[in-house]
């Protein structure tokens, strides 16, 4: 990939090829920010330009051998390891050696995507996703061979912290014992999910979530869809170019998510108990990667609410069916509230994420707001 086919962070692509043009390359690198905003296309625009034989000022070449190599996922000195399940591929014992053939294939289905992606190509469903001992015991035999011919052996890490103890522990160790010619690029989202010890040793290349500007541009570019429409789906998106590009292909999901969210906010104000019970049961059907979704969406308008009460309202990143239930929910959101409500939806976030047991996570969860909303500013 080359840097002018990554939407935005200009600044920090000009930063990476400083780096490299002064030399300074760190042998351990973390590309951390939102899922979904481009840091595994940065780092795989920043590993083809360090080893393209024709750099020009401000980007590969695109048409030497390496970079060749690196645009169709096949060059012999650029290795990814990843989250990998059980799945329609492997049955058992998976590691992203034995998944590399799909992996390369759903690298050519979607230039911005999450991890929900990768699992549903390989049919994992909602199974739980790690990067394991054996990636591990792959990446430590890969470092200690030589490269095959590019200046620079570049392992990339997406979604490290996915990795298991075991696997977290070889890789500490592989960093603190550096190779002078193998690069590490980890592309990840959370430090606080990574053992504290990898995160003293690499060097944190951070990103933001996208400017709405770059989003549009980067739609309009890519999909050829309409200003307006583009706009629109850049102020939903709130700078996370992969869920921006699924809402091109399914522009109907957040309003779904509109929908089951109202229904639930009437439920708990209510207390409705009864009928909460069946709400959960209908959340519950719709599995684990969905509930995630919808806590995000959750989030999203209780802080949309706190920017309609606190701030101007014209910077409220609603859609109108959302602005609408705004105008009349927001009174109920306030900053007597908001604190718990957040650590409570985190907590509930966490817990799918780990899969715990849905019904009885939002049932507490939905016990939790009936409180909540009542209290007083």
């Amino acid at each position: 990939m080359l840097f002018k086919d990554v939407i935005g962070h200009k600044e920090i692509k000009n930063k990476l090829i400083k780096s490299v043009k002064n030399n300074r390359i760190s042998h351990a690198q973390l590309f951390l920010g939102p899922e979904g905003n481009g840091n595994f296309q940065l780092a795989l625009a920043y590993a083809q330009f360090i080893n393209c034989l024709n750099q020009g000022d401000n980007d590969s070449c695109g048409s030497c051998s390496s970079c060749l190599k690196h645009k169709n996922k096949q060059h012999p000195d650029l290795h990814f390891f990843y989250p990998t399940a059980i799945c329609n591929e492997i049955k058992t014992l998976p590691s992203s050696r034995k998944l590399i053939k799909p992996w390369v294939e759903f690298l050519k289905t979607k230039d911005y995507f999450i991890l929900n992606d990768w699992m549903s190509y390989i049919g994992a469903g909602e199974r739980f996703s790690i990067i394991n001992k054996t990636d591990s015991q792959d990446i430590i035999k890969i470092i200690s061979l030589k490269n095959f011919e590019a200046k620079f052996k570049v392992i990339i890490i997406w979604w490290p912290e996915t990795m298991n103890s075991s696997c977290s522990n070889k890789i500490l160790k592989a960093l603190e014992e550096p190779n002078p010619k193998t690069l590490f690029l980890l592309v990840g989202h959370n430090t606080d999910k990574l053992l504290p010890t990898i995160v003293s040793r690499v060097q944190i290349i951070k990103t933001n979530l996208l400017k709405d500007s770059d989003v549009i541009q980067g739609l309009i570019d890519k999909e050829k869809i309409p200003d307006n429409l583009a706009k629109s789906l850049a102020l939903t998106a709130n700078g996370n170019l992969s869920k921006a590009f699924d809402l091109i292909k399914d522009p109907d999901s957040e309003q779904q998510f509109m929908d089951i969210f109202h229904k639930w906010m009437r439920l708990c104000y209510t207390v409705d108990f009864l009928s909460l019970e069946k709400w959960v049961e209908e959340i519950y059907k719709l599995g684990r990667v969905v509930q995630k979704s919808f806590l995000e969406y959750g989030l999203r308008i209780f802080r949309e609410c706190i920017i309609y009460n606190y701030s101007n309202s014209n910077i409220n990143r609603l859609n109108k069916s959302e602005e609408v239930f705004n105008e009349k929910f927001s009174k109920f959101i306030h900053g007597g509230n908001i604190v718990e409500i957040v650590a409570v939806f985190e907590h509930t976030h966490t817990a799918i994420l780990r899969n715990a047991n849905g019904k009885i996570a939002f049932m507490n969860l939905s016990l939790k707001i009936c409180n909540l909303i009542k209290l007083k500013p």
